[in-house]
């Protein structure tokens, strides 16, 4: 389970920098396509109910979190 929370955190942090890295400042709205938290808890959402049921109500949000947080961090170096 902390697996696939890393996962989906690293794996959002990678989409939201693809998605930025495109300059679509016209096309596309900044939430929740731009923040990584917001799009952490989106795509984590839909498959952590479907596989672990209303415990995915929980995890969603801590992948939106650690998704923030590998943000951060990054910008720090």
């Amino acid at each position: 389970m902390i697996f696939e929370i890393i996962g989906f955190a690293a794996a959002t942090h990678l989409i939201v920098d693809f998605i930025d890295s495109l300059d679509t400042t016209e096309s596309l709205p900044q939430k929740p396509f731009k923040c990584e938290m917001c799009m952490g808890f989106w795509i984590s959402l839909f498959p952590f109910v479907i596989q672990y049921g209303t415990t995915g109500f929980l995890m969603a949000p801590i992948v939106g979190i650690l998704s923030d947080v590998i943000y951060r961090l990054k910008n720090r170096i």
